[in-house]
């Protein structure tokens, strides 16, 4: 897929999301299905650094910067520091989808 030229939908970013989640999951041997509720510090074991990976492989996989950095900081702010795939997700699409009506 050319994303570069192409809207990015909420089902790309988690497709791509849900792919990279599960590898490391299996690295993990983490057994339970990833969910849009599942919580990527809490159970599936985040590190921060999995998180600027996670972010990166997707910055990467769409070719356009995503400020995972905001997100990082928002999430350190909380009473739990935790984001859910959904969350995440979210948070990706809008970023490329903002980055795409910009360009």
């Amino acid at each position: 897929m050319n994303t570069n030229t192409q809207t990015i939908t909420r089902n790309d970013v988690w497709e791509a999301t849900i792919s990279l989640l599960e590898q490391l999951a299996e690295d993990w041997d983490f057994g339970e299905e990833i969910t849009g509720d599942t919580l990527l510090f809490t159970d599936l074991g985040f590190q921060s650094l999995d998180a600027v990976i996670l972010g990166n492989t997707l910055q990467e996989r769409f070719g356009r910067p995503i400020p995972f950095a905001t997100l990082l900081t928002e999430i350190g702010q909380r009473s739990v520091n935790d984001v859910t795939v959904d969350e995440w997700v979210d948070f990706t699409t809008l970023s490329l989808q903002a980055a795409t009506s910009v360009n």
